[in-house]
């Protein structure tokens, strides 16, 4: 937002409270994109929260079914605006093929100056990790080298600005003294359009 966007669109937006708590959102227009089920219990609890900072519209959509592209068009997101995109606890979840014509309709609707931020994972190492996602429901179906993301991200017209990991969070906010073996895999990549 600080780069100018004037729009953030959060992708598998989930229980996300970024409108009501980051004043760096005041008078932007915030679109949160999710699954029409968890959307519709986040919403019957948004009455008890204060009012947001942000300016919310709520975007129902089956990421593996639905046209990202479609579903913002009818929600009013402007694709001439510098756009914030997050996306995160997402795209693991997702085939590849859905996650790049996902990817292809965020580049269709980024405006020069839009950022698009990915939390994405590399392949975990742990079966035991794998077979407890699997096990409460939320099996992770897809990960990328940081090299396979960085050529996705190129593909769509994006420019990779960072990726890191939890080893260069660990040593950035911890001073490398957290313990974050169990999730070398969590990565964040930020692009621009």
């Amino acid at each position: 937002m600080a780069r100018g966007a004037k729009q953030l669109v959060i992708l598998g937006a989930g229980y996300d409270g970024r409108a009501w708590r980051m004043p760096e959102l005041a008078g932007s227009r915030v679109f949160e994109v999710d699954h029409p089920a968890t959307q519709g219990a986040k919403r019957a609890h948004v009455a008890e929260l204060p009012p947001p900072i942000g300016i919310i519209t709520f975007v129902a959509i089956d990421f593996e079914r639905e046209s990202l592209e479609n579903v913002l068009e009818r929600a009013g997101h402007d694709r001439s605006l510098p756009t914030c995109w997050i996306w995160e606890g997402v795209v693991m979840y997702l085939t590849h093929d859905a996650m790049r014509a996902t990817l292809t309709s965020v580049a269709a609707r980024s405006a020069p100056g839009s950022t698009l931020i990915v939390n994405y994972h590399t392949i975990h190492r742990h079966l035991i990790s794998r077979l407890i996602f699997w096990l409460i429901g939320e099996p992770q179906i897809s990960a990328w080298t940081p090299d396979q993301m960085a050529a996705d991200l190129r593909s769509a017209g994006f420019v990779v600005r960072e990726d890191t990991g939890m080893a260069d969070w660990n040593r950035q906010f911890a001073g490398g003294q957290a313990r974050v073996e169990r999730a070398l895999y969590m990565r964040i990549v930020v692009a621009c359009a």
